[in-house]
């Protein structure tokens, strides 16, 4: 038996802004830190079955950083299960957004401008995908990022999310090396000016 607190019980202490969507589902914000440990347990059942990921990191219980207790989080959730979840970080200097040291040298200037929004951990459970909580997940964070008075969002997609993306307005800039919890599946630098 889980010794956390109850989801919406949390969402309803902590007065985060909930938003209904269709069928049931809410869409919540803001920041979690009671919440952190589900969301990273979360994070780890959505992709343990996923091709391409490393098995041995996706044994661990939970995927969390250290990024998470400071940044803004979104939920999706179903009858007080998460079902979806993403993460907006924000940073004066790129060499602190998660996976800077994937970037190669001519990447930097790209970044030069701050406050810069990282757009990262974006998480849906395999079996409420193709209901738009993506793109609902990404309009969220980039109207924070636009509102926090960040002039630019880093994103570091996989290659299903490349199209997505470029229709929010995103630039793809370059493949990168591929991370070590995803050996398998390729990952890209995206930017998106605001």
């Amino acid at each position: 038996m889980s010794t956390l607190p109850n989801v919406m019980d949390v969402l309803a202490m902590e007065k985060h802004k909930t938003t209904l969507l269709p069928d049931g589902f809410e869409l919540s914000a803001g920041r979690f830190p009671d919440l952190i440990e589900e969301i990273g347990r979360f994070r780890i059942k959505a992709w343990r079955n996923e091709n391409g990921v490393d098995p041995l990191f996706f044994s661990k219980d939970a995927w969390i950083d250290s990024l998470d207790q400071n940044a803004r989080h979104w939920i999706i959730t179903k009858n007080r299960i998460i079902v979806a979840a993403a993460r907006l970080s924000f940073h004066e200097y790129v060499e602190e957004v998660p996976y800077a040291d994937f970037l190669h040298e001519e990447h930097l200037p790209i970044f030069s401008r701050s406050p810069i929004a990282s757009i990262n951990r974006l998480v849906v459970d395999p079996m409420f995908r193709g209901r738009g909580f993506s793109k609902i997940l990404d309009n969220e964070r980039i109207k924070a990022a636009s509102q926090h008075g960040s002039k630019v969002i880093i994103a570091f997609p996989q290659l299903s999310r490349l199209n997505s993306l470029e229709k929010l307005g995103f630039s793809l800039i370059s493949q990168l090396k591929n991370i070590p919890e995803m050996p398998e599946r390729p990952f890209f630098l995206m930017k998106l000016d605001l």
